[in-house]
C-alpha cells in the first residue's frame, strides 16, 4: 500500500502566516501593511516587468483611493481568490516589519535546506546589532525550553512549545552563523596585516 503524499505548504501560505501574525501583533493594519507591500514592490520591480498594477496617487483623493485600492489587491491575494505571483513574495516579505521579515525569510530559507543566515554586514555597528541579535534569540530560545521543562516532565501537550523550542533554535543558529561570518569577514581582513607587522 503506497503511503499518503506528504504535502508541503505552499510558499504564499507562510508569507501569509507570517503577515497575519504581523497585523496581529504589530502596529500594522491590514490597510498600511498592504500599502507598505505595495511601495516596497514598486521600488524594486521596473515597471515593464510588473505583474501586479498596484496604484499610485498626486493628490489627497487619488492617494486615498489607490490606498483603498491596494488594500483590495492584497486582501484578495492573502484570501486565495488570485494566487500570489512568484514576483510579488521577495517585496511582500521585504515589507514586513523586522521580526516578522526575518522570521519568514528564514523559514522560507529553510524549505530550500538553508538555515537563513543573513549576510552581515562588515560596518562595525554591525557587529553590536549582531550581538544584540544573539542575546535577543538566545532568550527566546531559553524560554521556548524553560516552557518545555517548567512541569518536569515532557508529554504531548508540550509538542507547541517544542515546535517553538526548535524554530527559536533555527533563529539562534542562524544569528550565530551571521555573527560568525562577521568575525571571519574581519579576521581575514585584519590577519595579512598583523603577520606582516609583526615580522617587521
Amino acid at each position: 500500500m503506497k503511503p499518503d503524499p506528504q504535502y508541503h505548504e505552499p510558499r504564499s501560505a507562510v508569507v501569509f502566516r507570517h503577515t497575519t501574525d504581523a497585523v496581529r501583533n504589530s502596529g500594522h493594519t491590514d490597510s498600511s501593511l498592504a500599502q507598505a507591500i505595495a511601495d516596497q514592490y514598486l521600488v524594486d520591480v521596473a515597471p515593464t516587468e510588473r505583474i501586479v498594477q498596484f496604484h499610485t496617487g498626486t493628490d489627497a483623493d487619488s492617494i486615498e483611493r489607490a490606498l483603498k485600492a491596494n488594500a483590495q489587491i492584497v486582501g484578495r491575494i492573502r484570501n486565495g481568490t488570485v494566487k500570489m505571483p512568484v514576483d510579488l513574495e521577495e517585496s511582500w516579505v521585504r515589507a514586513l516589519p523586522t521580526q516578522w521579515r526575518d522570521a519568514c525569510s528564514r523559514e522560507l530559507a529553510q524549505r530550500y535546506g538553508f538555515l537563513g543566515a543573513r549576510i552581515p554586514m562588515m560596518e562595525p555597528h554591525a557587529g553590536v546589532l549582531a550581538v544584540a541579535r544573539l542575546s535577543v534569540e538566545f532568550g527566546h530560545t531559553l524560554e521556548a525550553l524553560t516552557n518545555i521543562l517548567a512541569d518536569g516532565r515532557i508529554c504531548a501537550m508540550d509538542i507547541p512549545e517544542m515546535r517553538r523550542a526548535l524554530d527559536e533554535m533555527g533563529q539562534l543558529e542562524a544569528e550565530l552563523n551571521t555573527a560568525r561570518q562577521y568575525v571571519t569577514g574581519h579576521l581575514q581582513e585584519l590577519a595579512p596585516r598583523s603577520v606582516s607587522g609583526g615580522r617587521q
